[in-house]
């Protein structure tokens, strides 16, 4: 009985700061994001073309983390992207032939606001992954564009959440004014 005793008023006090944060509109930048959670200010951008294949998986990974509810909002900025994608062959044997590859995609995004068309945020992301070489060709490019679609999933998950961070620094300046 003493265990469980002590244990309540710990217990408690968790739910008690879990109240707090949630009634202060604390949200988690790296928790799991659903139909849910979704962020009005986000949902808001609209993320323009991005060229070839690359480019159209990259988009499709933004607007679903942007607005994973697929809410109609209307449109207050828009995301432009430049995607660059590297591949360097690492492992080097003797005979000249790679062993794993290594994939790195860079993306550089501005922000607009629509009313106004001025940029009013820019960064860029950059993510690595990697491969095997292996000895069937077909295999080796599944491998590779695998490597590519995770190192385009990092890119977006790293965009939406500096662009979220951007939101909430806007809110709370609008919020001191």
């Amino acid at each position: 009985m003493s265990c469980f005793s002590a244990k309540l008023p710990r217990r408690s006090l968790i739910l008690v700061a879990a109240l707090t944060l949630a009634g202060c509109g604390f949200r988690p930048l790296y928790g799991a994001r659903g139909a849910k959670d979704w962020d009005p200010d986000l949902a808001a951008i609209k993320v323009d073309p991005i060229p070839d294949r690359p480019g159209q998986v990259l988009a499709l990974a933004l607007r679903e983390n942007l607005n994973p509810a697929g809410r109609a909002v209307p449109t207050k900025w828009r995301l432009q992207t430049a995607l660059t994608i590297a591949r360097s062959d690492l492992g080097i044997q003797r005979n000249a032939t790679a062993t794993s590859s290594e994939i790195t995609v860079s993306a550089s995004f501005a922000l607009f606001e629509v009313a106004s068309g001025k940029p009013v945020y820019s960064n860029s992301s950059r993510a690595i992954s990697d491969f095997n070489q292996l000895t069937d060709a077909y295999a080796t490019q599944v491998a590779a564009d695998d490597a590519r679609d995770r190192a385009l999933q990092q890119v977006a998950e790293e965009m939406t959440m500096r662009m979220a961070i951007f939101m909430r620094q806007q809110r709370a300046s609008a919020a001191a004014k």
